[in-house]
């Protein structure tokens, strides 16, 4: 497998940090498949999947892997002398973009934005400004409870003009660790005290993980064409998730969850 690491100056004089697995053998007949995946920790994991890569894996993010925060949120948020919010990141993934295609050569009906968290947060926001940026979005664990469930606001705020659209060439996978929303079996035993396990439970409550994303899905649904699969993937924490939901759900897109019409 062949690797790539280049860093990319943003407007504002910070490194978005950009990561390039390719897999080994000829190239597709019509370009590689491409995903785009917003942490480059889970780019680490994804690449190093026993099952191989089906494309082009790219990851990206901001350098200082806790900018994330001020980068990914869907909305303008300006800590002193940080130019940030999805809008600019948008503008960086497109950077981030345009070196690829020129770098490589592409299938132009397969290419995919994955993101975990307030990646996946961010690549909501894409789905609802530029449906058609991407053949297909794979979400794990959107981060629901953000800006007073900000996600929620969003998606029924563009459902009409998403739907108006119509989706026919986008495919979906949504999804969310099981114990996203309560305690996972492990934090039950003697390691925490009852003080510290009433302060997790009481957090992920507050912050509904599963019920957030099942709202979306909900409202996702009524979408007219677009190919949605949603789960609460048994046995997962929000660290696990990613694991059985972004090199699954690209293959899943690859295997059918893209239809090859062109992008508008």
């Amino acid at each position: 497998m062949t690797s790539l690491a280049f860093d990319l100056l943003q407007e504002d004089g910070r490194a978005c940090a950009v990561r390039v697995a390719v897999p080994p053998g000829p190239m597709p007949a019509d370009g590689w498949p491409v995903a785009y995946v917003l942490d480059l920790k889970q780019f680490e994991s994804m690449r190093a999947d026993p099952s191989g890569l089906p494309g082009l894996l790219v990851g990206l993010g901001p350098a200082v892997p806790e900018d994330r925060r001020w980068d990914y949120v869907p909305v303008r948020w300006e800590p002193p002398g940080l130019r940030s919010g999805a809008a600019r990141w948008l503008r960086v993934l497109d950077r981030v973009r345009a070196r690829i295609a020129g770098d490589w050569r592409l299938d132009p009906r397969r290419q995919v934005l994955c993101g975990h968290s307030l990646g996946a947060l961010f690549a909501l926001y894409v789905l609802t400004h530029r449906p058609r940026a991407f053949d297909g979005y794979v979400l794990s664990s959107p981060s629901v409870w953000w800006g007073d469930r900000y996600a929620a606001r969003l998606l029924r705020r563009r459902r009409a003009w998403l739907c108006a659209r119509g989706l026919p060439a986008l495919g979906m996978r949504l999804s969310v660790g099981e114990h996203e929303q309560g305690l996972a079996p492990e934090e039950h035993g003697a390691g925490l005290t009852d003080d510290e396990r009433s302060r997790r439970l009481a957090m992920r409550r507050a912050r509904a993980m599963v019920d957030g994303m099942q709202e979306l899905a909900g409202v996702l649904a009524s979408c007219p064409g677009l190919r949605l699969d949603s789960a609460v993937l048994p046995g997962h924490t929000h660290r696990t998730a990613p694991l059985d939901a972004l090199m699954p759900g690209w293959r899943w897109l690859l295997a059918g969850g893209v239809q090859t019409s062109g992008r508008s």
